[in-house]
């Protein structure tokens, strides 16, 4: 019973989920690129499917991708291999022909890895678009993942390589594989030979050299762009940090994915100034390092700060925006909040600190006020006389605001006494 609730309330569809988020929330930025590239590609092994399917639920927010759904998603790719087994068991690929098709794009046919590119071809022949799939841009990973009984497998070009690539690492080492990046295009690499999975086809593109580890293909389908037709939820910004993160972790191709994950420290630091949270967009904004950004951060901080009348988080975030107006404002707003409440003593040191003579004033006239309360009502000479001291003070103060009304007046009570 107990695990039957635990499952039930669980956000995973299968254990293997679980698995996979335990993999991605321990990734950082500057996590060891060998030691994660080595466990993404067991993970892959393992079921790239699963893994794939719980990224785009994790960092692309589908709505759609309800636990219900993935279970029937998983159920369907059941289905999906069980049909495919049959078909190529009943499909047998002629090697001869196989060796003439890539032979005649001038690549050497590799007879140590003939079973390898036979059971490649044959899924290429059970894919190849018409029968069981449709080429669709841009389109999720869960358009794949349809029972071929009953609809066609969409996807585009990084979502057919990752089912190319699921469907033989059930057979092969998932490693034997790489991805070549074309603009704006990748494509499925094996031992010299390209294979354009979007068309069923063996290429050679000369003119593209660059050959990846199969764990880059994680990275394409990370920074690839979001299924327009599909709504998604809303993504936390640090959401959309975390990915970039993982991408550069995993990524050779460290430059480009850099750019990417300065763009997410961007985006993700703006909406937190957006929301107040000046101090994890600080955080960010140092991680990208952009003195502009922070300093914005800091001004916009202590403004909030400051309306808030949060003055020791606005004189916090002032004294570090190297603005001294801005830090006078602070000063200021923190010497009329003691004014207000009466504390003219209090306030008087703030308004010294930036020179208000205006507001100096105002506070010496604010004591003066007070002492001359504790002497209201003293009628007579002998009454005053016990007030010496408060007499002497008020004096003291009315020199100091400059009214000579008001120091006549004591020194003339103090001279009777």
């Amino acid at each position: 019973m107990i695990k039957f609730l635990l499952n039930l309330f669980s956000p995973y569809a299968h254990p293997f989920e679980k698995k996979v988020d335990k993999f991605f929330r321990q990734i950082k930025s500057n996590s060891d690129q060998y030691k994660i590239q080595k466990e993404l590609e067991t993970l892959m092994q393992k079921d790239l499917v699963i893994l794939d399917l719980w990224m785009e639920k994790k960092y692309k927010s589908y709505k759609y991708m309800k636990k219900s759904v993935r279970r029937k998603m998983y159920e369907d790719v059941k289905v999906l291999n069980k049909e495919f087994d049959q078909y190529a068991e009943s499909h047998k690929v002629n090697v001869a022909a196989l060796q003439e098709q890539i032979e005649s794009h001038g690549l050497d046919f590799p007879e140590n890895k003939k079973n390898k590119l036979t059971y490649i071809a044959a899924i290429m022949s059970y894919l190849r678009p018409g029968t069981h799939y449709r080429y669709e841009k841009a389109a999720n990973f869960g358009k794949l993942l349809k029972n071929p009984r009953e609809e066609k497998l969409i996807g585009d070009c990084n979502q057919i390589v990752t089912l190319y690539s699921y469907m033989y690492s059930r057979k092969y080492p998932i490693s034997d594989l790489n991805i070549k990046l074309l603009p704006g295009h990748v494509c499925l690499h094996f031992e010299g030979i390209d294979i354009e999975a979007t068309n069923g086809t063996f290429q050679h593109y000369k003119e593209h050299d660059g050959v990846l580890p199969i764990t880059e293909l994680i990275t394409t389908n990370l920074l690839d762009v979001v299924d327009a037709e599909e709504k998604v939820e809303t993504i936390d910004p640090r959401t959309m940090v975390k990915r970039a993160q993982f991408a550069y972790a995993i990524s050779s191709k460290k430059d480009l994915v850099k750019r990417n994950l300065d763009i997410a420290y961007r985006n993700v630091g703006i909406t937190l100034v957006k929301r107040k949270e000046f101090k994890s967009a600080i955080y960010f904004f140092e991680k990208l390092g952009d003195r502009d950004l922070i300093k914005t951060a800091y001004h916009n901080a202590t403004i909030h700060y400051l309306n808030a009348k949060n003055y020791k988080s606005a004189s916090y975030y002032a004294r570090r925006t190297g603005e001294p107006e801005l830090e006078n404002a602070v000063t200021r707003g923190q010497g009329v909040n003691f004014y207000n409440k009466k504390n003219y003593k209090t306030a008087l040191t703030y308004f010294q600190k930036i020179n208000d003579d205006r507001m100096i004033k105002a506070c010496y006239q604010g004591q003066y006020s007070q002492l001359a309360a504790k002497i209201k009502n003293v009628k007579t000479i002998d009454d005053a006389r016990k007030y010496r001291s408060t007499y002497n003070a008020m004096l003291d103060l009315a020199h100091k605001m400059g009214n000579e009304q008001a120091a006549n007046y004591v020194r003339g009570i103090l001279g009777k006494m």
